[in-house]
């Protein structure tokens, strides 16, 4: 079954969603499914078989490439015929940007079944950013507008409509709800139509409300393949970024951003470090924002941020050879859908200490980390008691790694084709199918 993929993130940015997306191309191919993947273009982007680049501009936020065809909607004729030219069975849309509207556009004139990953919490970067809800209103309003339907009501009225509106909720102010409902709007307009929506893990379905039923939910870790290191890349990597023989190396990977929680990891570390002064936090990742960061790094002193090592966005062998550096994992985000990184660490056999409840009881390591409270305290507690107990680091990264194994691309793709698969029939019949793909999608 020949998938066309539809993403707004692409190479050389490196995140979680690319590397789920080449994953599965990669592990489908291998299987006899090529596929074609439609992208924005960046300067000195490699070139790849089977990528359709599309005219992207700066959008100035996270290294990220804004497809322009949304302001001229005669732009998405060219590339609906190169995509038919492909002769694609199925669209797979893994992003809620220009292009993956463009997907949801290709597929209904292709007549097409669409599938959506629901990678990103947009809720949550949205209150993260404070977008204002006026632009995503009128986001709302031009989505409508290029697949050529009317745009849904927006606001308390819209909201309440569709039974989104948390009146009351502790801690979310009329901003915070506005921008929700504008987000609810766009997922209505994005999801709605989907013949198969798949979610990476339970957090998705325990944080926000998808205006699809729930037969159409999918529940599709993704598989990581784990990647050890040879000593002499890890001693490299160690020489390379000033990590001393006796560093005791406490790891991040992730964009270095205010949404990934490293607000909360700084200070905290700053107290683990008071518990063990050989501890070095390595941050492997891209900074976006880095006057925020460099008023971060301020707040902790001199002695901590002496302590603390950026290294920037890196390849993936380079992150291989982080892991194999590192003792323990931090991962402080509350956003994140999936956090590949934690079954990469766990395939290391790199213990992970994280403040998300859900992640922790339902993503692919079941448990096997250790969970805390999101405070500097809790969470530089959680990590001391992984330097000070290498036995139990051990036999929680071993646990980590059985549970992370079971998750491998090619069960991914074996599951993604039983959801296209699923997806076509639905797409045939005009009537909805019930079925379930590894785990069921719970009852929300």
């Amino acid at each position: 079954m020949r998938a066309v993929h539809f993403t707004d993130t692409y190479l050389p940015r490196r995140d979680g969603v690319v590397t789920s997306i080449r994953t599965l191309v990669r592990a489908l191919a291998d299987h006899g499914h090529p596929g074609l993947t439609v992208v924005p273009r960046h300067p000195g982007q490699a070139d790849e078989p089977d990528l359709l680049r599309l005219r992207a501009l700066p959008c100035g936020v996270a290294d990220l490439r804004f497809s322009p065809w949304l302001l001229r909607g005669a732009g998405a004729t060219g590339t609906i015929e190169a995509v038919a030219a492909a002769e694609p069975e199925i669209v797979h849309v893994h992003t809620p940007g220009p292009v993956g509207l463009l997907g949801v556009l290709a597929a209904r004139r292709l007549g097409l079944p669409l599938v959506q990953t629901y990678h990103t919490d947009l809720h949550a970067y949205a209150d993260a950013y404070r977008l204002p809800a006026q632009a995503l209103r009128a986001t709302v309003r031009l989505y409508a507008r290029r697949l050529g339907v009317p745009h849904p009501p927006v606001g308390p009225v819209g909201a309440r409509a569709r039974g989104r509106w948390p009146v009351g909720r502790a801690g979310r102010g009329p901003a915070t709800l506005h921008r929700r409902a504008a987000l609810d709007a766009t997922n209505l307009l994005l999801l709605g139509d989907a013949d198969a929506v798949v979610v990476p893990t339970r957090a998705v379905l325990d944080r926000i409300s998808l205006p699809v039923p729930d037969e159409r939910v999918f529940l599709v870790p993704t598989g990581v393949a784990g990647r050890r290191p040879e000593p002499g890349q890890v001693a490299a990597f160690r020489a390379a970024h000033g990590i001393a023989p006796d560093d005791r190396v406490v790891l991040a990977v992730g964009r270095v951003n205010r949404e990934k929680g490293v607000d909360l990891l700084v200070p905290a570390f700053a107290r683990a470090l008071a518990g063990c002064p050989q501890a070095r936090l390595v941050l492997v990742g891209a900074v976006f924002d880095p006057r925020w960061l460099t008023g971060l790094l301020k707040s902790v002193g001199p002695a901590v941020a002496a302590r603390i090592t950026l290294t920037g966005q890196q390849p993936a062998e380079t992150v291989a050879a982080a892991y194999g550096s590192a003792e323990l994992l931090a991962f402080p985000s509350r956003t994140d859908t999936q956090a590949l990184v934690l079954q990469e660490a766990a395939l290391a056999g790199v213990p992970a200490v994280l403040v998300d409840p859900v992640l922790h009881r339902h993503g692919p390591l079941a448990g096997a980390a250790v969970q805390t409270a999101p405070t500097p305290e809790d969470f530089a507690a959680g990590m001391l008691r992984l330097l000070d107990d290498p036995a139990e680091a051990r036999r929680i990264g071993a646990t980590a790694a059985s549970r992370a194994a079971r998750h491998t691309p090619t069960s991914y793709a074996a599951a993604m084709c039983e959801v296209y698969d699923q997806a076509a029939r639905r797409q045939r019949a005009g009537a909805r199918t019930t079925g379930e793909v590894g785990q069921p999608a719970v009852n929300r």
